[in-house]
This record gives C-alpha cells, structure tokens and sequence, in this order.
C-alpha cells in the first residue's frame, strides 16, 4: 500500500526536521515547508492526504493556510499542531476545518495515533464503497455522503468529512437519543475528554449548516446525549 503523504508547515526548524525524521520512521511520506505561503504553493502542486499546522508562522498562518486549503479541498484531513492553548483558538480552528486541535508539547506517540485514526476513517474507507451512492434525506437536507455533497432546501452547502459522517449518523438514527458516548466511538472512534470537546465544536458547526430547515433540529438532551428530532412545525 502507498504511505500516507503527510504535508507539515511549522517555522520553527528544528521541530519541523524532529518531526519529519521521526513521521518518515512511523512510515510516511512528508513534505516540509517553513511558513504558511511556502505551505500553501507546495499544496497547489502536490496531492496530500493529511496537512499538520502550525499557527503563528510568517507570511501566512496557519488559519489563514487553513481557510486557503478548505477553498481548494474539503475533505483532505487537517490537524494544528501549536502552541495557541486558548479555548478561542481551538474553536476558531474547528471553524476553519480542522480535524484535530493538538497543543504543544505533544506526544509523538499521540500524535501518530490520532492521524492513523483520521486516515482511516477519511482517507482509506470511503475508498471501499466509492461505487455505492449512499444518499440520505430528512426534511429539507439532502446528504451525498459518497461526493461530500449537502443540500439545504435546495441550497448547496460546503460540508467537511467530519461533518458528514456526523450528519449521517443522525439522519439515520432520526428521533432516536445517541448518547455522546455511542457518537464519539462512531465518528471518532474514541471516547477522551478532547474529542467529547470536538463534539460540542462538531454539534454547532451541524445546527448551522441545517439552520435554514425548520422542520428539524439538533436536541440536546441534558445528561444524556441528542438527538435530531423532525417535524417540530404543526
């Protein structure tokens, strides 16, 4: 099987060459890049199947690098990789599509764990069933989930790989309680505090895309978990 090809942008050069060294020992391909426009004019030209971020970099930072990569891909993984520990940071992040928020300093172990666990729920998978047409519709939304197409009453919305399964998951188990537990190990496959606050992050993100589309809505059933609840207009 092909290795993963994995795109880093961090300014801090030592780092940058430790974590290239030590992703091509775990059996990757990497591509390093010292600021965010040198990052973004490699992303242009090369196919990626995963980009690690850094934020506070020269020329173009990260979110911005983020904003310019989601423009031209939306569904290719992005995990930052900084030191920006701010609640605000790690929200603004999500909101510029990420897939993973990780603070320096980080264990390399971790780290390589968490991008084997995107890869194969984003990168891999969909490879297996791109032949099968899975399309699910509630209401008003319509989801492609084998193109990464959403509609809304009609209107194209942009939605990330994240976002669809999440989506999928609910259309699926409509006016059924998920409890938070039995959602993080289906989209994430685990359970830990950081990805129960992805899920918050990940929630929000869902009630706008489906906002204009009164008949449904994400319910949140305190203690307990959600549910996407139809038919709330008589």
């Amino acid at each position: 099987m092909e290795k993963p090809h994995i795109l880093i942008v961090e300014d801090e050069q030592a780092l940058g060459i430790l974590l290239k060294e030590n992703l091509k020992a775990k059996g990757f391909t990497i591509k390093l890049c010292k600021d965010g426009l040198e990052g973004w004019n490699t992303f242009k030209t090369e196919r990626f199947d995963l980009c690690i971020l850094d934020v506070n970099m020269p020329k173009m930072n990260g979110f911005e690098l983020a904003q310019h990569i989601r423009e031209k891909n939306d569904v290719v993984p992005i995990i930052f990789l900084t030191a920006n520990s701010a609640h605000d940071d790690k929200i603004k992040g999500f909101d510029y599509g990420a897939d993973e928020y990780i603070t320096k300093p980080f264990n390399l172990e971790e780290l390589v764990a968490r991008m084997k666990a995107i890869l194969k729920r984003t990168q891999y998978a969909p490879q297996k069933v791109a032949s099968i047409d899975e399309v699910f519709e509630l209401g008003g939304v319509v989801l492609d989930f084998t193109n990464h197409k959403l509609k809304v009453l009609g209107i194209d919305k942009r939605i990330s790989t994240t976002e669809a399964q999440l989506l999928k998951l609910f259309i699926t188990n409509k006016n059924n309680l998920l409890s938070r537990n039995a959602i993080l190990l289906n989209v994430w496959g685990r359970d830990d505090y950081y990805t129960a606050r992805n899920l918050d992050v990940y929630i929000n993100k869902l009630r706008k895309l489906i906002k204009e589309d009164e008949t449904i809505e994400i319910v949140n059933i305190h203690g307990a978990g959600f549910k996407l609840a139809e038919n709330l207009i008589t």
